[in-house]
């Protein structure tokens, strides 16, 4: 979900939720090092988000706080990232900056997994698989399996 109602209340910047991501790597209570804040710096401009460090996150807009949140992720300087849905219900300026970010890290060896209701998204993925009701119904490359009589079989009723 875009929005959440703990993530309004909790007064916390673009900033501190980008810097969570090197909890991983210090902990909650360490302090970061320098090298810390530079690779948060690097995700916040990375993401085209680092006008906003300062700006609660609750004050966003979906696309700004789903990028916030990617930033986190990126932070982590982790060769997987996994996503669910990251670009669900946001303009198609916000839906071109995080898909165009996704082909930069696979570019860079980063192995990108999403789960996705978005065709465009799935079509442009290396590999697919494609579920119905929680089983395998496919998988391979997207121009096999995203199939117009597959996706009729996967989307009607069961």
């Amino acid at each position: 979900p875009q929005r959440g109602a703990v993530a309004d209340t909790l007064p916390l910047t673009v900033r501190q939720t980008v810097e969570m991501g090197r909890w991983g790597e210090r902990g909650p209570w360490r302090r970061l090092t320098r090298g810390d804040r530079a690779t948060v710096d690097s995700a916040l401009d990375r993401l085209h988000i680092a006008d906003l460090a300062g700006r609660q996150l609750g004050e966003l807009s979906g696309g700004q706080r789903q990028r916030a949140l990617i930033a986190q992720g990126l932070a982590q300087e982790s060769d997987l990232l996994l996503l669910d849905e990251p670009t669900t219900g946001l303009d198609p300026e916000a839906r071109e900056r995080i898909s165009t970010l996704l082909t930069e890290l696979v570019a860079d060896g980063v192995t990108v997994v999403q789960a996705t209701h978005d065709l465009e998204a799935a079509r442009s993925a290396d590999a697919c698989l494609l579920l119905r009701d929680g089983s395998l119904a496919g998988q391979g490359h997207p121009d096999g399996v995203l199939t117009a009589s597959a996706l009729a079989e996967v989307w009607q009723p069961a």
